[in-house]
């Protein structure tokens, strides 16, 4: 598959290519062209809709299932289109009268639009609306100067909070969903955590913050552990070194965790997160690395282990993650890589090669201000 980067103009629905960029009019973006292709190039300026503001982007975080989809040609995102759902930026209009909002105010965006009339809506789960959107996905993305968002899913953040701490409020919301996930009854859980990717590192995150949580963190990544202890794992396992269900029932002193996430998605570690876990225990599959997975049904029914899907998160729980934020009980580190938006394609690149703690990739399109 090949990378490049364009500096033609494009504009219009469907795509088309313009000669000039009017002022206010057009914008840069970083857009998914074909199913080989990323580029930087010139696109039209959203209008938005009714009820809809106008969102200059001033950060916006690079997915790993953004990776995964041009790694795999993953029909559910089909080309052309501009990436990016994890963002933060400022109010440059509104249309409509959604008087909670002002021009010129900092905010962070949900990046599941749902519909608020199905099923799933009415109960409360609106991250499983049966019509949702995601930006990036199946409408246009923020890694671009300018996005249009609806504006029940726009969230004000505080003016202190730095940018590229903000647009890390949409994968950490990821890892307070998983955590609230899991039964509440222990007082300090003893966990695990497969994977020490950016889904990984804001569920050991949130796990400390939220439940005191004693954790472990396992990837093949020695770069990845070491974030992963600066974070707050208490104890970090390579498995091609060390056996993992060993290194789970030391470091619990049982016979095995309380609890596990698997925040890598393949079919060994999907099997690796039950294998950690106590009787009784339970574990949150998050990660969408492989679909089919081979496991015996007898080591979930005989010992009682609890397994739960993961998708997404909450309103309220993505308001919990700016606040974690906010007050400094979840943070970035050298594992966040900033880039300007000329700059996209290289971070893309270096992301998806996943070589040593380039784990995080933002983009600024005004860059550092």
């Amino acid at each position: 598959m090949s990378l490049s980067i364009a500096r033609n103009a494009l504009c219009g629905q469907p795509l088309r290519f313009c000669k000039k960029r009017p002022q206010d009019t057009i914008m840069k973006a970083f857009v998914y062209s074909d199913w080989s292709t990323v580029e930087v190039k010139n696109v039209d300026v959203p209008a938005g809709r009714e009820n809809e503001a106008i969102i200059r982007v001033e950060a916006c975080g690079i997915c790993g299932s953004e990776l995964e989809a041009f790694r795999t040609r993953s029909p559910r995102r089909t080309p052309p289109l501009i990436l990016g759902h994890e963002f933060c930026g400022v109010i440059h209009s509104i249309n409509g009268s959604n008087t909670a909002l002002q021009v010129g105010q900092k905010v962070a965006v949900n990046s599941v639009i749902s519909c608020g009339k199905c099923l799933p809506c009415s109960r409360g789960d609106k991250h499983l609306c049966t019509s949702r959107q995601v930006f990036g996905m199946n409408r246009p993305g923020a890694m671009a100067e300018f996005v249009a968002a609806p504006t029940d899913h726009i969230y004000p953040i505080p003016e202190s909070l730095d940018p590229v701490l903000a647009a890390l409020a949409e994968p950490l919301a990821n890892g307070v969903h998983v955590v609230n996930l899991m039964p509440q009854g222990e007082k300090k859980p003893v966990a695990a955590i497969i994977g020490a990717g950016t889904i990984g590192l804001m569920s050991l995150q949130a796990a400390v913050a939220l439940r005191n949580a004693r954790v472990l963190v396992a990837d093949l990544n020695e770069s990845r552990l070491e974030e992963a202890r600066k974070l707050g794992a208490e104890a970090t396992v390579n498995p091609m070194t060390t056996d993992l269900v060993n290194a789970c029932r030391e470091f619990s002193g049982a016979d095995g965790v309380d609890m596990a996430i698997d925040a890598v998605g393949a079919a060994q570690s999907r099997c690796q997160s039950l294998s950690v876990l106590r009787p009784g225990g339970c574990c949150v599959w998050i990660g969408l690395h492989d679909n089919q997975v081979n496991l015996s049904s007898y080591d979930v029914v005989l010992p009682e282990k609890k397994v739960f899907g993961s998708y997404a998160f909450r309103g309220h729980e993505f308001e919990s993650a700016i606040g974690l934020l906010a007050d400094g009980r979840a943070v970035g580190g050298d594992w966040v890589k900033v880039f300007g938006l000329d700059d996209a394609v290289e971070a893309f690149q270096r992301v998806l090669k996943a070589e040593g703690n380039d784990i995080k990739a933002v983009i600024m399109p005004r860059g550092r201000v």
